[in-house]
């Protein structure tokens, strides 16, 4: 769902390319967008980055040059449509699945989209569950769909483990810690 900070922070890093710009770059380009920040908070906000080491900070008198470290992170859709593309072969049910299990609550339609299913095989809930379910997400902060929202029909407990699992190897870069080899031999 919609989070303000890291729908900038992806705007920054997508506005400072592959091989970064300066502040005063930046803060013009960001103002072409329609933001308009002083570039007092863009230095702030920039050397945050650095410190998290999202950016890289480079010297190029008499400015510094921004460059991200790496692109734009996924979105929580994306890597749960990556990490079910790899466990299963019913791909569209086991997104719902998934999402369900993990949000604890009906999965909206327009997040079905963006986590890549196109066929929808699912029972929508009733009116009471929904809203219930948008004024939860309210309540946090979160833009409210106004699309319907469905609980899956099947379950998939071992795909979902292997999905969650995958997602975190992903996030963390810790895939290289994972021993992939079956043993051959008896021990």
């Amino acid at each position: 769902m919609f989070n303000p900070e890291k729908d900038f922070n992806r705007m920054v890093i997508e506005t400072l390319g592959k091989d970064g710009r300066s502040i005063s770059a930046l803060a013009k380009e960001l103002e072409a967008q329609g933001i308009k920040h002083h570039r007092l908070i863009l230095t702030g906000y920039l050397r945050a980055m650095t410190d998290m080491n999202i950016l890289r900070e480079k010297d190029v008198p008499p400015s510094k040059m921004y460059i991200p470290i790496r692109g734009p992170s996924e979105t929580i859709y994306q890597s749960i449509e990556r990490a079910v593309d790899r466990h299963s072969d019913q791909p569209d049910e086991a997104t719902l699945y998934v999402m369900h299990r993990l949000f604890k609550r009906p999965v909206f339609e327009s997040e079905l989209r963006l986590a890549g299913v196109s066929r929808i095989n699912a029972k929508p809930v009733d009116g009471t569950l929904l809203t219930e379910c948008r004024k939860i997400l309210k309540r946090n902060g979160n833009v409210i769909p106004s699309d319907i929202a469905y609980e899956p029909t099947y379950e998939f407990p071992d795909i979902y483990q292997d999905v969650i699992s995958d997602m975190l190897l992903e996030s963390k870069d810790s895939r290289h810690l994972v021993m992939e080899t079956k043993q051959t031999k008896l021990i």
